[in-house]
């Protein structure tokens, strides 16, 4: 399902402000960093979906032959840009592309990556289904994504069913779904891949970190 205006128009909106904000779990972004680089080789061709403002991009693209980094939000990329004009790599590309415009043909990629994108999508199966299309056979899909915490939660639960809709309601949210661990990782293996490393961060919520081989 392609992105509406408002989503568009909302991440836009806040990149100057999501690109200065402090990073919420800094030991588990690093942690996430590293686990990620430990699949990365070389001679990949990686894509980022939904890469934001570009850092994560620009921190994992030495490890690559070349990185391409997409978002839906022109804002979000016009950040991500500037980022990297800053730093002078030369094998990264940043562009405007929604999830499922993502043409097949532009790959295929060793490794596709989605990094807090998955919890923000309306129709995830679909979207599962055409990123498996964007990896080369046996390539990998690496996600990082805001779950249901397993226990407990009182504030989550709080927060979902009473902030977040209020939120939503003014247009100072996003859509958001929040999957079980476990029917995450049932969705990726339906789309095509076999999951074959996870980590869990807790806190709040969940985090899901998941490496997944295309079969």
């Amino acid at each position: 399902m392609t992105a509406t205006a408002f989503e568009t128009n909302f991440w836009s909106k806040v990149s100057r402000k999501y690109a200065e904000r402090p990073i919420d779990n800094m030991e588990g972004y690093l942690d996430t960093l590293e686990r990620t680089k430990a699949h990365l080789r070389p001679t990949d061709n990686a894509l980022e979906i939904g890469c934001g403002t570009g850092s994560t991009a620009l921190l994992l693209a030495p490890h690559v032959a070349h990185m391409t980094a997409t978002d839906l939000a022109p804002g979000m990329i016009e950040v991500a840009r500037e980022k990297l004009a800053e730093g002078g790599l030369d094998n990264v590309t940043f562009k405007i592309v929604d999830v499922p415009a993502h043409n097949p043909a532009d790959g295929p990629y060793d490794v596709v990556m989605a990094h807090n994108l998955l919890h923000l999508l309306k129709d995830l199966d679909a979207a599962l289904e055409h990123i498996a299309t964007l990896v080369a056979p046996g390539g990998l899909f690496i996600s990082k994504t805001v779950c249901e915490p397993r226990a407990g939660g009182l504030k989550f639960n709080l927060v979902r069913r009473l902030a977040l809709p209020l939120m939503q309601l003014f247009g100072k949210a996003p859509f958001v779904n929040f999957l079980s661990a476990a029917q995450l990782d049932a969705k990726i293996e339906l789309a095509g891949f076999e999951i074959i490393e996870s980590a869990d961060q807790t806190g709040f919520a969940l985090s899901r970190y998941l490496v997944a081989r295309k079969t």
